[in-house]
């Protein structure tokens, strides 16, 4: 049992030594929202995630293409399929990179059955 409890104050105390941000993004436009959450570790590296849900009226469409712009780089998807209305999408590490920035506003374009919509994410305060 004392093992198992210094090995817990170990654990807690090894996990505020992790040397890094979190930075929720989110932003809605008539039809979608978007939450993107990137991890920034030693001001260099990142892991980026994101999720593209429909919130239209009516069904959500077959596939979507969408675009993910920030000045550290983005990403984008042609022809990808809703599951329940929501893409996981936007998800990728680098290591060595131009890292995304907390007060960053990220542009979002999604496209889908002729009809375009833009708009910005922006960190949760």
């Amino acid at each position: 049992m004392k093992k198992f409890v210094l090995l817990v104050i170990l654990l807690i105390l090894l996990s505020g030594c992790v040397n890094g941000d979190r930075y929720n993004f989110s932003g809605s436009s008539e039809n979608w929202d978007v939450f993107y959450v990137v991890d920034v570790s030693n001001g260099t590296s990142q892991k980026r995630s994101g999720t593209i849900k429909y919130v239209g009226e009516g069904s959500a469409p077959e596939a979507i293409d969408y675009k993910i712009e920030a000045n550290a780089g983005g990403s984008e998807g042609t022809g990808v399929t809703l599951t329940d209305g929501v893409v996981d999408a936007a998800s990728s590490i680098c290591e060595g990179c131009a890292v995304i920035q907390k007060d960053e506003k990220i542009e979002v374009e999604i496209k889908w059955d002729g009809q375009t919509e833009n708009f910005i994410l922006t960190t949760d305060k």
